[in-house]
């Protein structure tokens, strides 16, 4: 779910349509980190800001894990500690890794699985590409765009395009979040019985952002593939 400038009118939408335990916020998410969790800890998921939780200045069931790497006995610690009573009401697990080892994911998934009531997960620093499948499908997306970043509906990109690009890893990055956006936005716009181009090149899109952080293909190798998948839906 993309989120535009009023992240505080999305969340309460969101919350008045239903609920979710696990969150993994993409972007600019600072500001959404923080209204997300104070939505979570609001005894009326409204952030009214006149329970007590949301009164309290206290932060004790909320419990972060920022190290680069979440490493199998973090997951362990936070399995645990989600199935321990909380202190006042909710109780939020914020994890701003990088990167999740495999053994921290299947753990963490079995966690995602039973979630004890009244427990959340926020994921805010982890690519979607750096997850298990079994895992990404336990999670509800976020994903705030820097302002710059929401007017890419009319992105080209071609392989000429490609042609004149460097090696690094900041400019290829940079290409594959203005084609996930892109991609999104089309999504969004489309009629369900168009929408087959765009599946297809959101699955090329997710592998090569996968191969991409795992380093196993040349970033310019990748998006030359993008350029062809993506000159389909065009043409």
């Amino acid at each position: 779910m993309i989120i535009g400038k009023d992240v505080g009118g999305f969340l309460k939408n969101f919350f008045s349509n239903g609920a979710s335990q696990a969150f993994l916020l993409e972007g600019e998410t600072d500001e959404l980190e923080d209204l997300l969790m104070r939505y979570l800890l609001c005894e009326t998921k409204s952030f009214c800001k006149k329970c007590y939780s949301c009164e309290s200045e206290s932060l004790l069931d909320v419990r972060r894990y920022e190290d680069d790497t979440l490493k199998i006995e973090d997951a362990r610690e936070v399995q645990w500690n989600a199935g321990q009573t909380s202190l006042m009401g909710a109780k939020v697990f914020i994890l701003k890794n990088k990167h999740i080892a495999p053994d921290a994911q299947a753990t963490l998934l079995k966690t995602l699985e039973e979630p004890h009531p009244g427990t959340y997960f926020i994921l805010s620093s982890v690519p979607q590409a750096a997850l298990s499948r079994p895992l990404l499908s336990r999670l509800t997306i976020f994903k705030r765009l820097a302002e710059e970043a929401e007017k890419v509906s009319g992105f080209k990109f071609s392989l000429a395009d490609v042609q004149g690009l460097k090696q690094e890893r900041g400019e290829a990055e940079e290409i594959l979040n203005k084609l996930e956006v892109w991609a999104e936005d089309k999504i969004r716009n489309t009629p369900p019985e168009r929408l087959e181009p765009y599946a297809v090149f959101v699955e090329d899109l997710y592998e090569a952002r996968r191969r991409f952080f795992e380093k196993t293909y040349p970033p310019k190798m990748l998006l030359e593939h993008l350029a062809i998948s993506k000159y389909y839906i065009d043409s």
